[in-house]
């Protein structure tokens, strides 16, 4: 009240103040009512967390008009971020430009000129990355794997901009980038598990739509690995891009295949910011190769033809169409990958073998399966990730050396085997080596698994030989023993190989009977077929369940008793383009 006297009017603040409360009573309603409309339709992007208050309310219900408005005026497919769907923190910068790697605000809500508000950062310093190199991974070094990502620099922006498109930006309402952050993008392994296989999921559950631009998170001016753009483009129409790309100071004539302008942009209405933790979010690996077997499909089917004749002219090989054919395809690696390690010494001696397999070798006529012989060949994995997909539909069997090639089992058919092979030292029960390959294609979120895992352990030192960093021994490699051990040579043996073309043409792509032999051990053996693993120790399946297999023939004959899955059978039988139609 004005003086002292409360029988008096109120004052012209006290006015003021009354009508503010009301006013913003009447925008918190609005607002309410514009963000439940964005529930309903789905096409909403919220804002960042700039206070908690009224403001962060209105910043809401702007962008999702916004959003609507640019929709109704633009000729582009309008990209979407649902951040309901948001299941990481991830932030939104808006009214924001790149610059050299650095995020300039004009958001008036957080600029310094025009608010109190705070600019939304996005904390990356946590995340480790991996140095990669002409030997492979970084942790052959001893620091080479705990390389930490340098903080992500956010700033406003102020009337010194050196750059004329800073000094009068025009906001992109087409072209919404995603950056990307996870550990390790320089393993392919690695960048499945951590943030891939999520981003299918947060796909699926309506986080962003196709029409966005993803930017994985790499250090600044380094290259996004050609796996992860590989991956990545069967999740956006458009082009994947590093932070140091998208933010160069290039020509705005310049042709990207990142905006949906087509020319050089580098200021837009939104920039979403997201660093994927691993958790028990998704974890649906084989969903996530399916999907970019779906979306690649029509690709490899139109080069099909040119695929067979590369496999021919290079390796002299014809897979075989016949289904009576268990066909199986070796991880081999490169001249220089062999020098490093991990390479199957007796590779074509094993496949020789394999191929003219006859007598007890093969699967009895009586056992009624559809599998009457082998074919094995060789493959070098990673040269044209299209046709890995295309030749991993063609198979039923992919065996390599413990490493990322064999994330490629996750394109197989429903029923597909994977056989993975580890050097004197590195048996999975002494190391961190079963959380890879028998995670991946065992995660309990998508039983009944289609992918079986069967491992062999080399417990014989005979067998393996020391790779390059073992015998160098120099002291920037890897102290660590099971690293060392991890890049040893293998010699195969053909007994225990043997064993499980018998064991996978026994289960004819059927869960039931795989199961059986995973509860048994049988599944996971030595180089001399003995079981690799106690009882107890398979975290995948129930331990109360798991035992001591007696002999390889006993355990055969007991899944034979089960019926088969005729439909995973159908289904590897029929090429992929009469099952796409």
């Amino acid at each position: 009240m004005c003086g002292s006297d409360r029988r008096m009017l109120p004052c012209a603040h006290d006015v003021r103040r009354l009508f503010t409360a009301v006013a913003l009573a009447f925008l918190g309603f609005c607002t309410t009512i514009a963000v439940a409309g964005t529930v309903q339709t789905g096409d909403a992007i919220a804002a960042s967390t700039l206070d908690g208050d009224s403001r962060h309310l209105r910043g809401e219900a702007r962008t999702a008009r916004t959003l609507l408005q640019a929709e109704e005026a633009s000729n582009c497919p309008l990209p979407k971020v649902d951040m309901r769907r948001d299941r990481y923190q991830c932030v939104v910068w808006r009214k924001a430009c790149v610059d050299q790697n650095v995020i300039v605000s004009f958001d008036p809500d957080v600029h310094p000129t025009t608010s109190m508000g705070t600019l939304p950062t996005l904390n990356v310093t946590d995340i480790m990355y991996n140095i990669p190199s002409k030997y492979g991974i970084g942790d052959r070094y001893r620091k080479g794997s705990a390389l930490r990502f340098p903080p992500l620099y956010v700033r406003p922006s102020n009337d010194m901009e050196e750059e004329e498109e800073l000094r009068n930006p025009t906001f992109s309402k087409c072209t919404l980038p995603i950056l990307l952050y996870a550990h390790y993008p320089y393993n392919a392994a690695e960048t499945y598990r951590y943030i891939f296989e999520k981003l299918v999921t947060l796909q699926e559950a309506g986080f962003f739509n196709r029409y966005v631009t993803l930017v994985p998170g790499v250090p600044p001016g380094t290259k996004v690995p050609s796996y992860t753009k590989f991956w990545y483009n069967s999740l956006s129409d458009r082009g994947v891009v590093s932070l140091s790309e998208l933010s160069s100071r290039r020509s705005t004539d310049t042709p990207p295949n990142v905006t949906w302008e087509g020319t050089h942009i580098r200021c837009f209405e939104h920039i979403v910011g997201c660093r994927i933790r691993y958790d028990g979010y998704g974890l649906r690996f084989y969903n996530a190769g399916q999907h970019v077997v779906r979306h690649y499909m029509p690709h490899y089917q139109a080069q099909a033809a040119s695929f067979e004749q590369q496999l021919f002219e290079k390796r002299q090989i014809r897979i075989p169409e016949d289904t009576g054919t268990l066909r199986v395809v070796f991880i081999s690696r490169t001249p220089h990958q062999s020098t490093v390690g991990r390479t199957i010494l007796n590779e074509a001696e094993i496949i020789q073998k394999c191929n003219n397999a006859e007598g007890a070798d093969l699967p009895p006529t009586e056992w009624g399966v559809p599998y009457q012989k082998y074919f094995c060949f060789a493959h070098i994995f990673g040269e044209n990730q299209l046709m890995d997909v295309w030749l991993m539909r063609q198979v039923d069997v992919i065996l390599g050396m413990h490493g990322a090639g064999l994330t490629n089992s996750l394109y197989m058919k429903p029923g597909g085997s994977v056989i993975e092979l580890r050097p004197f030292g590195f048996s999975g029960r002494e190391s961190w080596a079963n959380r890879y390959a028998r995670f991946k294609t065992s995660s309990l979120r998508e039983l009944p698994w289609n992918v079986f895992w069967y491992g062999i352990d080399t417990f014989n030192a005979s067998l393996s030989e020391p790779g390059i960093f073992e015998q160098q021994d120099k002291p920037h490699f890897s102290k660590f023993r099971t690293i060392k051990a991890r890049d040893r040579h293998v010699h195969l043996t053909w007994a225990a190989f043997r064993n499980h073309l018998l064991n996978i043409a026994a289960v004819a792509r059927t869960f039931e009977r795989y199961m059986s032999l995973r509860l048994s051990g049988a599944y996971y053996i030595t180089d001399d077929v003995m079981q690799a693993e106690v009882p107890g120790n398979d975290p995948h399946v129930e331990k109360n369940r798991q035992r001591n297999f007696t002999s390889p023939e006993e355990e055969r004959r007991r899944i034979l008793q089960l019926p088969v899955s005729n439909r995973n059978l159908q289904i590897a039988a029929t090429p992929d383009r009469l099952a796409a139609r």
